[in-house]
């Protein structure tokens, strides 16, 4: 299966987030719905336990959009509350099961939680990072009390992937960034973009800082103003004063929202940027409709 680098090597690549259903609901849910929008994604992520959120399912998920629909996968991956030892042989299975591209974040904590009570044993992503590039390099851990120095084994193939936060003080975010690529990162994914002329001074001073990586910019399409002031205070990211008085002026929201963010990622394309990733929390059609827009 590719890796994203190879993808974004060929141009703009378009991509999903998926998010695995609630605990106690099949995964075919979310499978059956996916068929409408396959054509025309590139690569799909999907979540692991956003916001503490009870959602199994991400390993599976990953594996049957990979088996069913031929589509490459880039499974979310967590690092806060595992050990090393726990994440390896995480990281053994997604490898067994095909998977190829690794999102590597430390995780939040959840809802309406501090962020304290670390329980695993890396506090930052680009640990995490370091810990798959090693295994990339054919270095793994030692078992304890049987071997004093880390053994060989097999090259895992893992494409690197980390988060971007353009809503960070620029000084935090390229300390973080240029950590990760210096780890082993191989590509970001960024946070919410709303504003053109902003991704474009965030990439402008990620790449002035000499870091090199590809990034994608995070969309999240909006059908509404209040889902959009929602995201503005959960995610602590500032709508456009333009995004807000539209959607204020605009007789209907879902269609203002889409025709907005159709033309966003239109002039994130036209600068030549490797390609956005959707957060549509699942909804298809929103999707299915934006895609549309963006091929007219």
């Amino acid at each position: 299966m590719k890796r994203v680098t190879e993808l974004i090597a060929k141009g703009f690549t378009i991509s999903v987030e998926l998010v695995p259903p609630r605990n106690g609901i099949p995964l075919n849910s979310v499978l059956e719905q996916f068929k409408e929008i396959k054509q025309g994604v590139d690569f799909v992520s999907v979540t692991m336990g956003a916001s503490g959120s009870l959602r199994g399912g991400t390993f599976p998920l990953s594996y049957f959009i990979q088996a069913r629909f031929g589509i490459p996968v880039v499974t979310h991956f967590v690092c806060r509350e595992h050990t090393r030892y726990q994440i390896e042989n995480m990281l053994m299975d997604l490898h067994h099961f095909g998977i190829r591209n690794i999102l590597a974040l430390r995780g939040d904590p959840p809802a309406g939680q501090k962020d304290s009570g670390w329980s695993g044993d890396y506090p930052r992503a680009y640990m995490l990072v370091e810990q798959i590039q090693r295994m990339n390099q054919g270095i793994y851990l030692p078992r304890i009390g049987f071997e004093e120095k880390p053994r060989e084994g097999l090259k895992t193939e893992f494409c690197i992937l980390v988060a971007g936060h353009p809503e960070y003080p620029l000084d935090k975010e390229i300390s973080n960034m240029r950590l990760k690529q210096d780890s082993g990162a191989m590509a970001a994914i960024t946070q919410m973009a709303f504003s053109p002329a902003d991704y474009r001074a965030y990439i402008k001073a990620i790449r002035a800082a000499n870091i090199s990586i590809p990034i994608i910019a995070g969309v999240r399409p909006l059908k509404s103003l209040n889902q959009g002031l929602s995201c503005e205070s959960f995610f602590k990211i500032k709508l456009p004063q333009k995004l807000k008085e539209g959607f204020k002026k605009a007789r209907d929201e879902y269609k203002f929202g889409l025709d907005y963010t159709a033309k966003l990622i239109k002039e994130i394309k036209s600068c030549g940027y490797a390609g956005v990733h959707l957060f549509c929390l699942n909804d298809f059609k929103l999707v299915k409709d934006l895609i549309v827009r963006i091929n007219i």
